[in-house]
């Protein structure tokens, strides 16, 4: 009798039974709670994915670091991230090394509490992109002050720094165009700087970029205006490409007191781009232009064609090697895109929409293939495309929705993106 029941009393033995627990905080989202029998020599992870999804990537100090649980990730503004506790206490090492034993209590909380940025940071942003970036990695309190054309979130007041005589909302794309043009060729700053509000905030670092000379102050505004002997440190983001940015959240970070964060807010990025790369791609991939500006005709290069690939698409008369470019109608016409994109630079959806005139009044706009299919679009070249933050990734992710059917693409709210009828 005996030996009939040794078969399953060695099964028994080779299993163990453990308590799981995952805690989502103050996400106010049921926790989680299973009694669970494993076979001995499995660890805390294999436990955690008995009851939830579990994502594994370099959060502090090994690519097998939990990244998230059930779909929830770090949160790097607020410092939340997923911690274990063993029967009540921290856990000893790391969970993918921590060999359960029978009886153990495993408990996942999802937590944390934003720190105080370094005092003697004192930051001003003249760039739209570096700003979102502080308020991605829970920076925003190293900001004294910001440029008229920076998102803050609600609540925080921080001064505006910069100022532009260019009405963009009020002005159309061939009014701004020309203003722009008549302005460099009489060599006149596009921005304004308040000196003496910059020189009273006495910043420790001034943020500005060195890509684009029309879209936001250069280095040789903030010099000119400032002084090289009245500027504090300058740090100049130039990027043209998606790991460029990601980069720029590096750097903005450790200058700013919140390398980790940033660290984590990188990768974050990265990881959004590469789920979006190992999906399948539509069959045949749509042939994908994309416009940032309407009169005159330009197209988007760089990152925005970068998103474009990511998203499943082939970006058409200029690549993510290419600088966005000016282009005629005869070569949107010879091009004859399956989707036509409309991203105004930093425009909204609703803004954008307020200059489809001058392309709908254009002869040869009813003949292109993408409108006579209905696969025009309007997204928000501010949030989501020409400002190289955090919000590029978002970007490519609704690409991607739009390109996998064009025909039957919803958008998930109405500010994301609108088609044209």
């Amino acid at each position: 009798m005996l030996a009939l029941f040794a078969p399953l009393v060695l099964a028994l033995a080779q299993d163990v039974h453990v308590t799981l627990r995952v805690d989502f905080g103050a996400l106010e989202r049921p926790a989680l709670e299973q009694q669970l029998t494993l076979p001995r020599g499995s660890n805390v992870v294999d436990a955690t994915r008995r009851v939830a999804e579990v994502e594994q990537d370099w959060l502090c100090c090994s690519k097998d670091d939990v990244w998230a649980i059930g779909g929830v990730g770090p949160d790097t503004r607020l410092d939340r991230y997923w911690m274990w506790k063993l029967d009540g206490r921290m856990g000893p090492n790391f969970p993918v090394k921590h060999v359960l034993s029978e009886g153990e209590r495993i408990e996942w909380v999802y937590a944390g509490g934003n720190q105080p940025v370094k005092l003697e940071v004192r930051a001003v942003s003249l760039l739209p992109a570096a700003t979102d970036i502080a308020v991605a990695i829970g920076a925003e309190r190293a900001l004294v002050g910001v440029s008229h054309l920076c998102r803050l979130p609600a609540g925080l007041d921080v001064p505006r720094v910069m100022s532009t005589s260019v009405d963009s909302d009020a002005w159309s794309m061939p009014r701004i165009d020309a203003y722009l043009r008549e302005a460099i060729a009489r060599g006149e700053s596009l921005y304004q700087l308040d000196e003496p509000r910059i020189s009273a905030l006495a910043p420790t670092v001034v943020i500005s970029q060195g890509l684009c000379p029309v879209c936001a102050a250069t280095p040789g505004d903030v010099e000119k205006s400032l002084g090289k002997e009245k500027c504090a440190d300058l740090l100049v983001l130039s990027p043209r490409s998606l790991a460029d940015v990601a980069q720029n959240s590096r750097d903005v970070g450790k200058r700013l007191g919140r390398e980790s964060a940033a660290t984590i807010a990188a990768r974050d990025f990265e990881r959004r781009f590469e789920k979006l790369r190992a999906l399948p791609a539509p069959s045949p991939k749509p042939r994908v232009l994309v416009l940032e500006w309407f009169e005159p005709l330009w197209v988007s290069g760089e990152w925005v064609a970068e998103q474009v690939e990511v998203a499943g698409g082939v970006p058409l008369l200029a690549g993510a090697k290419d600088p966005s470019r000016r282009v005629e109608w005869k070569d949107v016409v010879a091009a004859d895109p399956d989707v036509i994109v409309l991203s105004a630079c930093s425009m909204s959806v609703e803004r954008t929409q307020r200059e489809l005139g001058v392309l709908t009044g254009q002869p040869a706009w009813k003949e292109l293939r993408a409108v006579r299919a209905g696969a025009v679009f309007v997204v928000d070249g501010e949030r989501h495309f020409s400002t190289p933050g955090p919000g590029l990734a978002t970007g490519a992710e609704l690409l991607h929705s739009i390109l996998r059917a064009p025909d039957h693409a919803t958008p998930p709210h109405p500010t994301a993106w609108s088609r044209v009828r």
